[in-house]
This record gives structure tokens, sequence and C-alpha cells, in this order.
């Protein structure tokens, strides 16, 4: 059984009858005696049930749901009318009253992190306490490394959206004055907390889990998680360049750093912590079977589940390099939505989410294309349309030579990238009463062709083969010119973003749409860390410790999986080392969660994310003829840059007092 259905399972039993820890204040956290809440750790049953239900907070919020804040990226855009939490800060806006009833609390990261170690933190005064029968002391002990886990996990995630942040180290005191309330610890001495907690975790638990436990905490995780925090702790913004080095606390002070909240020099050090977590967590993932996803796996996945081969512009000819090619596409789109039972062997950490369920979801519907199959009433169903690759995301991904298409001599020249593929060809007549056919293929513009395998498995664009079987067992075409298809519509404006292209990462590619409406496929257990990962995180410390060989073999490892010429120095000439692996963690992790912090942490986010860059194609259009439709426009929302986006607010609105009540607190920079 997975553990998203365990922790479902008892959140019915332990939370309805006995307590329900969540709240709005983030040391609410202490549950009300009952005089049954012992029971709840009784014996070994209801022990487990009470430790999935620490795990609750993980599929609940986490970087994938389209609210998330960390989908205010340069990846895609969502639709303007959603106005939701991910466009608050994307148009710096966002203030620290803020609250969409869509996703509630849960989604602004702070709320949830706290109650859930409230969770924690009763489970470990109590597992020695109440000594639950048939639980062992190996049991306990084990139990407890969990926590310690969660413990980190819970924290490292206030840590990188909100910065330096209160550490609690154990079950509140329900008596607490407000003057005991911790405030702001100094971020380096909140990632050792978290390190330690990490390293405790590490020693007890197992390097891997059977079926039945996954997604529960291992070595190997631990080690993995530990690279990554030690990495962000590194990085540029963490590392001596924070935009605001005058910001302290006012009262609280931190253990040996007083009321500092950041380092203002920069420690090379660091780096050099970074770059050993970093090598340790690799070697644990292939001690412990993990490896990169690969196409031999795919295929049989496929075979299995009946699904062909997609089609690829200017690869039609039946060749063996061809062949290759396209199997590469399709491994991709199953890296992200096989799982381990399909022998998906990259999955290091991986989670079933809520917005994921069987045959449905909005993790789903969010992707979609707006009308997908024809029912055999006449009408016409599909998803929201909602998540869109902005130009920026598509011209980043590389051309099949590896390179970006405004570097690459051998791709054609930026004036003619909007121009047809297929020279010659003329556009199809508009579909009305059905979908649009292959014919739709005559659209496609050199953009979008000669691209590498993972362009084609991610993002959907106009003259596309979305699917396979998605349309009652046939494939669906695109074509976001055609307002009776899956153009702009005044029916539906709110679902539209009209950049011309659609994220299609996390669509099973066994998905089907029956006539009767009804659709079947897989949910994937999303992956939050993955092998890839540990090699560019590999790559990134080399880089910064101008260890350009290392970097190089690094990413290599990367790129030669995506099927595109390994790297050499010669290839620094064009970009830098430091460019070269941004730019492969942006394509090889998109909206994976990543690119949001990863900005902020390289102190490059002013840069990037500022407005006036974030473009599509003119998709707004009824019917806009090919010329009209392959412009690029400027997306029709108020994206902008204010520094105090760098992190998130301190909430602090009527029903959540945390900044007000608590005098050791600071609220962040700007807000």
């Amino acid at each position: 059984m997975k553990l998203i259905y365990k922790i479902a399972r008892i959140s019915r039993i332990l939370l309805i009858p006995c307590c329900l820890l969540t709240s709005c204040n983030y040391l609410d956290i202490i549950p009300p005696a009952q005089a049954d809440f012992d029971d709840t750790m009784k014996d070994e049953a209801s022990t487990l049930g009470f430790l999935y239900t620490c795990y609750g907070y993980v599929p609940r919020v986490h970087p994938f749901n389209f609210q998330s804040f960390e989908y205010s990226a340069d990846e895609i855009a969502s639709p303007k009318m959603w106005d939701d939490y991910q466009q608050q800060m994307a148009w710096g806006i966002l203030s620290p009253s803020y609250y969409n009833s869509w996703g509630g609390d849960d989604m602004n990261i702070w709320t949830p992190s706290y109650n859930w170690l409230g969770y924690v933190h009763h489970f470990l005064s109590l597992i020695d306490e109440l000594h639950p029968i048939g639980v062992t002391d190996d049991d306990k002990a084990q139990y407890k490394a969990e926590c310690y886990f969660l413990e980190a996990y819970y924290h490292f995630r206030v840590l990188q959206a909100f910065g330096p942040c209160p550490l609690i180290t154990e079950k509140v005191d329900p008596n607490i004055t407000n003057d005991g309330i911790p405030g702001r610890s100094h971020f380096d001495y909140c990632v050792d907390y978290i390190v330690n907690k990490l390293d405790d975790a590490a020693h007890i638990l197992p390097a891997v889990r059977t079926t039945e436990d996954l997604g529960r905490a291992t070595s190997t995780i631990c080690k993995c998680l530990k690279a990554r925090v030690l990495l962000y702790a590194a990085s540029p913004l963490w590392n001596g360049s924070f935009f605001d080095p005058n910001w302290k606390n006012v009262n609280y002070e931190t253990p040996e750093y007083g009321k500092e909240l950041v380092n203002t020099t920069y420690k090379k050090e660091k780096w050099d912590r970074a770059l050993i977590a970093c090598q340790q967590a690799l070697t644990a993932a292939d001690d412990a079977g993990y490896k990169l996803f690969d196409i031999e796996t795919a295929n049989k996945k496929a075979e299995r589940d009946g699904v062909g081969l997609p089609f690829i512009p200017g690869k039609e000819d039946d060749t063996p390099e061809n062949k290759k090619f396209k199997e590469r596409v399709r491994m991709f789109q199953y890296l992200v939505t096989a799982n381990e039972g399909d022998n998906n062997k990259e999955i290091i950490w991986g989670q079933r989410i809520d917005a994921d369920v069987t045959n449905g979801g909005e993790a789903t519907d969010s992707r979609l294309p707006n009308r997908v199959v024809k029912k055999s009433d006449g009408t016409l169903v599909g998803g929201w349309a909602g998540l869109a690759p902005t130009l920026y995301a598509v011209q980043h991904f590389y051309t099949e030579n590896g390179e970006l298409p405004e570097l690459d001599a051998k791709f054609p020249v930026k004036k003619d990238w909007y121009t047809r593929f297929y020279e010659g060809a003329t556009s199809p007549a508009l579909a009305t009463n059905n979908l649009d056919g292959e014919d739709v293929k005559n659209d496609i513009i050199k953009l979008n062709a000669n691209r590498e395998a993972r362009f084609y498995a991610w993002i959907a664009f106009d003259g596309c083969e979305y699917a396979k079987k998605i349309n009652d067992g046939n494939p669906l075409w695109i074509n976001f010119k055609n307002t009776n298809t899956n153009g702009w519509h005044a029916s539906d404006e709110r679902n539209v973003v009209g950049t011309g292209y659609l994220s299609k990462k996390y669509i099973d590619p066994n998905i089907k749409f029956s006539a009767n409406g009804s659709r079947t496929h897989n949910p994937s257990r999303r992956p939050f860390i993955r092998m890839a990962e540990l090699y560019l995180n590999l790559a990134e410390c080399y880089a910064a410790l101008d260890d350009a060989p290392n970097a190089i073999i690094n990413l290599n490892i990367v790129r030669k999986r995506a099927g595109i010429k390994e790297l050499k120095t010669t290839d620094l000439s064009t970009m830098s080392i430091t460019e070269w692996v941004r730019n492969e963690r942006f394509v090889e992790l998109y909206e994976e969660g990543h690119r949001y912090y990863d900005l902020r942490r390289w102190a490059i986010a002013p840069q990037m994310l500022k407005a006036g860059l974030r473009y599509g194609l003119n998709g707004l259009l009824k019917n806009p003829s090919f010329e009209e439709f392959n412009q690029p426009t400027l997306i029709d929302q108020p994206f902008k840059w204010v520094d105090r986006s760098y992190l998130l607010p301190i909430w602090s609105r009527s029903d959540m007092d945390e900044l007000y009540s608590n005098p050791q607190m600071v609220q962040a920079p700007g807000y």
C-alpha cells in the first residue's frame, strides 16, 4: 500500500474523533488533552497510523500544485483570471495579508509546515511514554528517525521560502508566553540544525524501502536532501550576496550569531561542504540501486500500455535514427509518469500528491487542452488549458544538436523561427464540428522543429500531436489558432493564457478520454528527488569551485541520457560553465519546483523576472491567421520583480497573528 493511501486512511481514523492539529497560528501545534488520545499509540497499527499522519503535509503542499508559489518563475504562465498565489508573487503584489480560498492556508507553506511539526513533536513526546503493544525498541528508533527527517524537511520548506526561520525543536509548552516564542534564527544556524537532523536520521534508516512503504524516509533520501540544503546555503543569496545586508533581528538572538540573520561575506568553505554532501548523496543513491531512467525500461512500459511512438516533425521517415529519437521522447514522457512499480529506478523520493488521483485530478486538468474528445452527444470536453510555457522556456530547451537555438549555427536564424517548417504547405481549413486532424502539422514553425527530446516530451505546441490515445483511442492534434477547438474562445476566457504552448509534463502517455467523457490514466508519483538532480547538484558545486572539467563530466551524464552532444571545454567559449549548469537545470528539472528557488539563490531573479520579459505567441485572438498567431507577444499580465519577492512574507492578518503576537519576530525585508 502506498504511503498516500495510508495517510488518507489514518487521517479519517485519527483526526476526526481525536483532534485536528492544524490551525492558523504556527504555535497552535499542541493537540488538546483528551482522554482517548493515548489510544492513538495503543499498539503497532495505531502507532504506525499516527506516524503516517506525520507525513500528511508532504503530499498536500509541494511545488507541483498549480497554485504553488513555485509556479511563479519564468517556466510557465497561468491564466490571468486565476489570480492565485503564484500570480501574486509573479506580479510583485503579494502582501502579508493575502489569502486565497482556493488552496487556503495549505498553499502558504508557513502554516502547514509548522502545523505538521506539531504532529511530529507530539509523536516523539508519546512514543517512549506510552509503550505501544508490539512496538520494539528497534521499531521506536526507526520511527523516531523518520520524525527527525520530517523535522528537517518541514523546517527546510520554510527556510527555502521564508529565509531564516523559527526553529521549533520540541513539543511546545501550552503555557508558553508570547515573549517565549522563538524568533528567526540565523540562516546558517537553521541549516546546521536541519543537516544534523538529517544526519541523525540517516544513521538509523534503511537505504531503500519495499514497495509497501514507498514514500517513507530512507537514509538515501536524507543524504540527498542534505545535499540540496547545503547547495542552497552555499549559493550567492546566502553566501555573501543577500539583497538586504542590514536585515537583522531586533530582540531575538541566535546562539553564536547574535541578532544577525544572514552572513554578508563569501565563504568558499560553504561550497566545499556542499560538494562533499553532493558526492556522498550520489554515492548513497548508486549503492542503493538508483539509476537514470532509460529507453529500454520505457519501451517495456509502452509495450504493456500499448502506446506507440510519437509524431516528431522532420522525423517522419522510418529510419533507425528517427525511431531511436522517438523512443527517447517517449522515455522522457514516462520518466515523470512511470512509478517504481514500472521499474523506474530514478525516483529516490516520490509522492502521490493530493492533486493527482486515478482517472482525474486538478494536476492533470490544469495541463490538458480544453477540448480533447467529442462525446457521443456531440459536445467537446477536456481540461483547463491552464499551464502555458513561455517563449523563454521554449527558447531555452536545446536543439537536437545540444545547443541553445540562438547559438546553434545549424539551426534556423532567429528571423525565420516563426515561419513554416514544412515550406510550401498551407494552413488547413478550420475544423468546426470535430477536433482538428493531422493536417494541422502544416502549421508547425521552425522554432518547434529539430529540437531535443525533452522539448517534445514536455511541451505541446501548435500543430503537434498531443498524445497517442487520448482522443478515444486516437491521437489529439493541436490547433491553438482554432477557436472551435483548442484556440482562444470567449466562452471560457478564465482558462486560457494564449502563449501558443501548453505543458504536458506529468501527462500519462497512456491517458485516454472515452466518448462518454470519462478518462483513464495512472497518477504518477511526483519526483521530489531524482537521480538527475544529484548529477546537476554536483556539477554546480564543481562550477562554483572553478573545476570546469568535473562539472562537465556530471553535466554530460545528464546530456548523454537526453541524446544531445556531450560538452567539451571548447564549448565554454559560447557559454560559461555556470551558464551551462544553470540552463541544464532549467531543462532537465523543468516544472519540478527548482526554478523558483534557483533564480533566487543565484541572486539573478531581478534580471530574469523583471517586467517586459515574458512572451508567448499571439494566442488571444479569434481564429488568427498563421502569420497573426506566430508573432512574439508580451503576455497580457503585469509581471514584475520587486526585491521583497526574494522571500515570502510572514503572514499577518486578523486570523494569523504570528508577526504581531510574537515580539521576537521580524518581517521579511520590504513587506
